[in-house]
């Protein structure tokens, strides 16, 4: 396996030859590329850039040090994002509780612009040697004696790499193929808008608010916005006035501290509310032979976990490590790398039922007797 030099397109088959290919370039894809590529893999990223607005915007105060192993933390702190000094939570009453960064040794957390901040890190994957290509990511990826490859097609050409890496997301395409199934520890789907604000935000913390329904997310972003998500039963995925900005309006109108911050701010909604699957869920196994699945694809947790963007590069950088101790011969890596995400998710899901048993003031209700019950 080489461990240097540029992606090579042999002259007469036209095949792309590498050493990783990547499948997926969000967050958790291109921090695996750039920890691959900085370790002198040859690194080739299928993957489009995300269209629209997206959640998924907060950074926990252990991103830093993350960003300080990719090479980005200057780059990051230059490109303005908000700091996340506390979270604060109306949960098991209407009282808010407060969690303050104050005393954690890492610093406090951030709110990024999502488009941003993954602008970045394909930057700097195209900057450390990855090859990124725009466009849809091989789906007819096969291993043939321990290498993977593609035909080629209008998007790519032949592809032939020794380790693929899935970063597909929650769809998870390239282990599924591989025959792996995803397990489902709950449902949840989020209701998510953007809200513009017409004074100053001068707030620098998560709040989460428990109802009825469920519970409210929000943010300030980048900008002068925040970013609002009810995460319910998936239920109200099927209710057609939920997906307005008057059904949401009326959703928001029944809680307490999200909506009088929303009304402190003069925030009004900006364009439809969607919605977006927000379920915890893992891989039967997120590794195999020759092949490893990071961010979403791997395992999927909600907000009350308060980890945000910070799972997917940790994962990403994890799985790189792993790839390149597998490279040089440690059979070990990629199943202590599955061994670590499977206590990760373990101890995730025991401490969200805590935390859902901790609320009992709708006992009845669809969501919390869900919750209750798992």
């Amino acid at each position: 396996m080489s461990t240097s030099g540029p992606l090579k397109t042999d002259a007469v088959t036209r095949e792309l030859e590498a050493d990783v290919v990547v499948v997926g370039a969000g967050p958790a894809g291109c921090a695996s590329a750039i920890a691959l590529a900085r370790s002198g893999l040859r690194v080739a990223v299928f993957g489009r850039a995300q269209p629209g607005e997206r959640i998924g915007e907060s950074l926990s105060p252990g991103a830093m040090a993350l960003l300080e192993h990719l090479g980005l933390r200057e780059r990051f702190l230059a490109d303005g994002p908000l700091p996340c000094h506390a979270n604060a939570s109306a949960w098991g009453s209407a009282a808010l509780t407060w969690h303050d960064f104050l005393r954690d040794p890492r610093g406090h957390g951030f709110h990024v612009d999502r488009a941003r901040f993954e602008t970045l890190l394909r930057e700097r994957a195209a900057e450390v040697g990855a090859r990124l290509f725009e466009g849809e990511a091989p789906r007819d990826l096969r291993c043939e004696n321990g290498v993977w490859r593609a035909e080629a097609s209008a998007g790519h050409p032949a592809v032939s790499a020794r380790y693929g890496v899935d970063a597909s997301g929650r769809a998870a395409s390239f282990a599924r193929r591989q025959g792996v199934q995803r397990e489902t520890a709950w449902e949840q789907v989020a209701l998510f808008a953007f809200a513009r604000a017409t004074r100053p935000i001068d707030e620098a913390f998560t709040l989460i608010e428990a109802v009825p329904e469920g519970f409210w997310y929000s943010a300030p972003v980048p900008g002068g916005r925040f970013v609002l998500s009810l995460f319910t039963e998936a239920a109200l995925h099927h209710v057609p006035s939920a997906r307005s900005a008057e059904g949401m309006g009326a959703l928001l109108a029944a809680s307490t501290h999200t909506r009088a911050r929303l009304e402190a701010h003069g925030a009004t909604l900006e364009g439809l509310p969607r919605f977006v699957d927000a379920g915890s869920a893992r891989l039967a196994t997120p590794h195999g032979p020759n092949w490893v699945a990071v961010g979403d694809a791997a395992l999927t947790y909600d907000p009350i976990s308060a980890h945000g963007l910070t799972l997917a590069l940790r994962t990403g950088i994890d799985a790189a490590s792993a790839l390149v101790a597998d490279a040089r011969g440690d059979t070990s890596a990629l199943p202590a790398y599955g061994a670590r995400l499977t206590r990760a998710f373990d101890d995730y899901r025991r401490e969200a039922l805590r935390i859902y048993r901790s609320e009992q003031r709708w006992p009845d209700a669809p969501y919390w007797r869900t919750r209750h019950g798992l």
